[in-house]
């Protein structure tokens, strides 16, 4: 998406680390020490929070395996397709991303919209932890490369920093789930840890440039390939260097992408849109997931 803004307007006396980076007084959320609890349980998982929130704060990215249910991936895949296919025919042959590279919305309603995933205990916490418990749910999309798309670019989502020369903790995660297994034959994402901190300052040369566009071409930058199976969540800072790969499968390689930010952080790419959430919906929310989704209108 484009650049993010400061939403200098809805500044309050901040709760995040972010408020005390640039010297505001802070108020920190109390320190949840957990092992996972609800669905995560019943399913014979755990997950150490602190251990995620680490790999998050230094590499950039984590993932939780197993969070999602594989029979609501299948539910969310039925309901998926015919709205995948018709904003694909839509965009034509040559998207913005470039041939068979789609981004296509995703519908504010049932089964995408799903308590069970976005207030899922897990995913809570660690948004609590790392953008405050004042975060929001800011827009909703989907990558989707299609057979036969070569190498995407590297790239980030969204601006390195808000501040000239300054880098600061997380403000913005895509929160994410492949419906399928991915890999290196259907073109599974790399991503290169830590560089969610390096201004683009650092560089005058386009990523793709600098990082190289095919397979090791620059041996001193040293990607990691997640291949994530069906029902794994995986969070990332949005400014860490990322891209998809080849998809050399017969299928699309769809991931739905939930974009989580600050409560400051404005996004013009999402403001601008139709955000709409069903009255349904809406009224058999809880109280935290209405404060979560608070930036959606309520249609009828």
């Amino acid at each position: 998406p484009p650049g993010l803004l400061p939403r200098v307007q809805q500044i309050g006396p901040p709760n995040t680390e972010l408020g005390a980076v640039v010297g505001e007084p802070s108020k920190v959320p109390p320190r949840r020490e957990l092992t996972i609890t609800g669905s995560a349980r019943n399913m014979g998982m755990e997950y150490d929070i602190e251990r995620h929130i680490i790999e998050f704060r230094i590499n950039g990215f984590t993932v939780f395996e197993h969070l999602i249910d594989e029979q609501k991936i299948d539910t969310i895949v039925k309901a998926w397709t015919p709205v995948r296919d018709a904003d694909i025919k839509v965009q034509g042959e040559f998207p913005d991303r470039g041939w068979g590279r789609y981004n296509v919305r995703v519908p504010f309603e049932r089964p995408f919209v799903d308590p069970d995933i976005f207030e899922h205990p897990a995913v809570v916490t660690f948004l609590e932890r790392v953008l405050g418990d004042d975060y929001a749910w800011s827009h909703f999309d989907s990558n989707i490369p299609l057979p036969g798309t070569d190498y995407q670019d590297w790239h980030r989502d969204g601006p390195a920093s808000l501040f000239a020369h300054l880098m600061t903790p997380a403000f913005t995660i895509g929160c994410k789930f492949p419906l399928v297994d991915t890999s290196e034959e259907n073109g599974s994402f790399e991503v290169i840890p830590c560089t969610q901190y390096v201004h683009s300052d650092c560089f005058d040369v386009p990523l793709n440039d600098l990082l190289g566009p095919n397979p090791r071409s620059n041996p001193n930058f040293y990607p990691i390939r997640l291949n994530l199976k069906k029902g794994s969540l995986w969070m990332h800072d949005g400014r860490v260097m990322h891209r998809g790969t080849p998809n050399r499968s017969d299928q699309p390689r769809d991931e739905l992408c939930m974009g989580f930010c600050q409560s400051w952080v404005h996004n013009p790419w999402a403001a601008s849109s139709d955000h709409d959430v069903p009255d349904e919906l809406w009224a058999g929310l809880s109280e935290h997931a209405r404060q979560v989704l608070r930036w959606l209108r309520v249609k009828d």
